[in-house]
Formats: C-alpha cells, structure tokens, sequence
C-alpha cells in the first residue's frame, strides 16, 4: 500500500513521531507556537498540534548524519 500524498489542509490523525530536532533535516524550519513537525514516511508535515490541519508538507528530507 502506498503512503498517502498529502498536502497542505488536510488533516493528520496519524501516530508517527513528533521531529523535536528539526534543525537536524534540511528544508525544515522553527514551527510557529501551537505547530509541530511530524515525520510520516518520507515526508515532513508541519501539523496544527490541536486540529491535526497540515500547513506544509517537506518530501524527500534527509535525515541528519
């Protein structure tokens, strides 16, 4: 099965963990108060910690060495 496309306004209700480093991966940057950054497969999704909305979507970042 293939992972979801997302795309920002959806929402995510997902369990993948939150990116507490997010200097780590390129591409990422400081999510404003009340966002987080979740890792989903190859994907960075930015998600509205209350109502799960995505704002943006990084694919293909690398982890950190």
């Amino acid at each position: 099965m293939r992972p979801p496309m997302w795309r920002s306004g959806m929402r995510y209700y997902g369990g993948a963990p939150w990116v507490n480093d997010w200097r780590g991966y390129p591409g990422l940057y400081a999510p404003p108060y009340g966002y987080r950054w979740v890792h989903d497969g190859n994907s960075f999704l930015l998600t509205a910690v209350a109502t799960g909305v995505i704002t943006a979507v990084v694919a293909g970042a690398l982890a950190h060495p």
